[in-house]
């Protein structure tokens, strides 16, 4: 055989071998190796959903999609806070698989993967279930939330977390953590209330609930000057600094949670007996209906109404009090504090009083 010949016929055996070589590899079965840094959840039509159901072995949380906006069906389906589930949508899309391996009952127990549904596991041990639907009830996904990994020994924060997908067996450790997820209710509201500065308020006015009796009034002469009182006593002065707060009350006024829906014309005397009226420079109205009693946990109630004086506001306080009006809402002691329905609060004490 020639040289040339020869040589040929290496290369077409060697390109042969390559060959056969590549297809084993394509048809072997993919390792677990092979997965690491993939996109656990990056299939899901994050469009698509709408319904995330958050269920841990003490409560549950649904947040579901309503015409144009996200609300806490739990919570006689008030706002929810798009950000947050927006954030959660999109960290749950990025979530990269670190390593997986297959579950024992052992290892479901230690690491808190076993479904929280379960009546003979021990609370520590369950995990919590996360459901995404479509608007048409199918279920996208359902992932089950387990411990968190800490990697660096004496460290508190975490790197990782353990989850299984479905009823699966697998167990995966992901990249994220999801330390801003929640399965409270509460922690899903939109809790923003009002945002209005102290120097938009024109007058301040504390009255009987259903309007009859006017407890004090503190009125601006014009924008920009300080709110002066109406008909106070000549002989007592005003806690400047009190009255500030006061008036800069709806500067960032938030709520901790919502305790009732009123679905009719209730009377709002019952543990609402007064009521705080800020006039604003705008014709906008906000009444602030502070409750009468707070509780040993130092949480209160709070209702809210909207109205105008100017027609130009009609439309503006129409949709801010369709928002605000039909709740009660919890807001700690400290903020219900502020809203004073007491003249003597805003007043310095008599001089003989000081002294003693």
């Amino acid at each position: 055989m020639k040289p040339r010949t020869l040589v040929i016929l290496l290369i077409i055996l060697g390109i042969l071998a390559g060959s056969g070589a590549l297809i084993i590899l394509q048809k072997a079965p993919e390792s677990s190796e092979g997965r690491l840094g993939t996109h656990l959840f990056g299939q899901i039509p994050a469009n698509e959903i709408a319904s995330i159901i958050i269920k841990g072995p003490d409560g549950a949380v649904s947040l579901v999609k309503k015409v144009d906006r996200w609300v806490v069906e739990n919570r006689f389906d008030y706002p929810a806070d798009f950000s947050k589930i927006s954030d959660f949508a999109l960290e749950l899309k990025q979530v990269k698989t670190g390593r997986e391996f297959e579950s024992s009952e052992d290892t479901l127990k230690r690491l808190s993967l076993k479904d929280p549904d379960d009546s003979e596991a021990l609370e520590q041990e369950k995990g919590i279930r996360v459901l995404l639907k479509d608007k048409e009830g199918a279920l996208l996904a359902s992932v089950l939330l387990g411990k968190t990994r800490i990697k660096e020994a004496g460290s508190h924060i975490p790197d990782g977390r353990y989850v299984r997908l479905g009823q699966e067996s697998k167990i995966y450790l992901i990249d994220k953590h999801f330390a801003s997820f929640h399965k409270e209710p509460s922690a899903w509201l939109e809790k923003g209330l009002a945002e209005v500065g102290a120097n938009e308020v024109r007058k301040v006015s504390c009255l009987s609930a259903d309007g009859k009796k006017v407890r004090y009034t503190f009125e601006r002469p014009e924008k920009g000057k300080d709110l002066e009182p109406v008909n106070l006593p000549a002989d007592r002065k005003i806690k400047k600094s009190t009255l500030n707060r006061l008036a800069g009350a709806l500067s960032s006024l938030r709520m901790e949670d919502v305790v009732e829906h009123l679905d009719g014309p209730e009377s709002i005397a019952t543990g609402f007996p007064s009521r705080i009226e800020y006039h604003l420079f705008n014709g906008i109205i906000y009444r602030v209906y502070p409750g009468d009693a707070c509780s040993e946990a130092d949480l209160c109630h709070l209702r809210l109404e909207v109205d105008y004086q100017r027609p130009p506001q009609a439309l503006e306080a129409k949709q801010l009090n369709e928002r605000l009006s039909p709740w009660v809402y919890v807001i700690p002691e400290w903020q219900h504090s502020i809203f004073m329905t007491d003249l003597d609060q805003l007043l310095e004490k008599p001089e003989e009083e000081r002294k003693e």
